[in-house]
C-alpha cells in the first residue's frame, strides 16, 4: 500500500503510481494533511481512482465541482480528469485508494468488453466523476465491494489478484448497469476547462523564475484575462495570480531547506524582483520569515 505523497511531473500527472504491466493495480493511502501542502494537490493520472474516506470529512474536487465526503463514503474518479483532496475541520482525515488502470478490465484490445462497457464510461464528457453516498442499495453494495478489494490488498492470501480482479468487474458491473441515473445527474461541461487548467499550470510551473504577467498566462492558452481568471478559480478556487504566488513560495522553501544560497539570491531565483516583497509575502503564508523557516527545516 502506497502511502501519502505523489510525485508530479511539469503536466501535473501523477508519476508515482507503478506501472505494472502484468497488474495494473494499487491501494494507496492518504493522510491529507501529512502531505507537504497541507492538502493532496491539483494532479491526474490514466488509471481509474476509487477514493473511500476511511476518517473525518474530505473535500474533492474533480473539475469544476467540489464534493465533501464523510467517513464510509466514496468518490470514482474517472481517467484523466484533474483532482485535489483537502480535508475538512481540524481532525485527521484519511482516505484509501483503489487505482487500475482500465485496460485491466477490457480483456484484450477491441472486446466487447472494451467497445460496450469500458470506453463509453471513459470518453463520456459528462461523467468526470460519481459520488457514493450510500444512500440506496447499488451504492452500498458498491462500497462493499471497495471495501473488499481493499482487503483483499491488505492480506494478499491466495489468488488476491483474481479476488481483487473478480470485485472490479462487479463494480464496474453496478456503474454500468445504473448507467442511466449516473448520467443523468451529471452536469459537468466538457473537459476543455480541465486541458485549459493543465495548460496554465505547466506555464507557471515552467515561467514561475521569470516576470509574468496575467495576460502572459491568458495568452497561453488563447483566452481572454477574464475568461482565464474565471475557468481556474472556477477549478481551484484561486485565481491564477495567488495560484503563482503560492508556488514560488513552495519552490523558495525548498531552497531555503535544501541550499545555502542568500534570501535574496533565493528571492529573484523563484521570480520576486523585491526581497522586502518577498519576505513579507513569505510570512504571509507560512507564519514565519523565510530566515526562521531556515532554522526551523535544519
Amino acid at each position: 500500500m502506497r502511502p501519502n505523497e505523489m510525485v508530479l511531473n511539469d503536466n501535473l500527472e501523477d508519476i508515482s503510481i507503478e506501472k505494472m504491466y502484468a497488474f495494473p493495480f494499487e491501494v494507496s493511502f492518504s493522510e491529507v494533511k501529512k502531505f507537504s501542502k497541507g492538502y493532496v494537490e491539483l494532479h491526474w493520472h490514466d488509471e481509474i481512482q476509487i477514493s473511500i474516506v476511511t476518517k473525518g470529512s474530505i473535500e474533492f474536487i474533480v473539475g469544476e465541482r467540489s464534493y465533501i465526503l464523510k467517513n464510509g463514503q466514496a468518490i470514482f474518479i474517472n481517467s484523466q480528469r484533474i483532482h485535489m483532496a483537502k480535508s475538512v475541520g481540524d481532525g485527521d482525515c484519511i482516505y484509501h485508494s483503489v487505482i487500475f488502470n482500465p485496460k485491466l478490465l477490457k480483456t484484450f484490445p477491441g472486446s466487447i468488453i472494451e467497445q460496450k462497457y469500458i470506453d463509453p464510461v471513459l470518453t463520456a464528457d459528462n461523467l468526470n466523476s460519481i459520488e457514493i453516498y450510500g444512500d440506496n442499495k447499488w451504492e452500498r453494495k458498491a462500497l462493499e465491494y471497495v471495501a473488499d478489494i481493499i482487503n483483499a490488498d491488505a492480506i494478499k492470501g491466495r489468488a488476491y489478484e483474481l479476488e481483487i480482479y473478480i470485485n472490479l468487474l462487479n463494480f464496474w458491473l453496478l456503474l454500468v448497469l445504473n448507467e442511466n441515473d449516473i448520467f443523468a445527474q451529471k452536469t459537468e461541461p466538457k473537459p476543455i476547462n480541465e486541458e485549459r487548467v493543465k495548460n496554465v499550470l505547466s506555464f507557471i510551473h515552467d515561467n514561475y523564475n521569470n516576470k509574468i504577467t496575467l495576460q502572459d498566462i491568458a495568452d497561453s492558452v488563447f483566452v481572454s484575462k477574464g475568461e482565464c481568471c474565471r475557468f481556474f478559480k472556477k477549478s481551484l478556487k484561486m485565481s491564477p495570480y495567488d495560484y503563482l504566488i503560492n508556488y514560488r513560495i513552495n519552490e523558495s522553501m525548498k531552497l531555503l531547506k535544501n541550499t545555502n544560497s542568500s534570501i535574496l539570491d533565493i528571492a529573484e531565483n523563484v521570480g520576486f524582483n523585491n526581497v522586502s516583497h518577498y519576505i513579507q509575502i513569505f510570512k504571509k503564508k507560512t507564519g514565519q520569515t523565510p530566515h526562521e523557516y531556515r532554522n526551523s527545516a535544519q
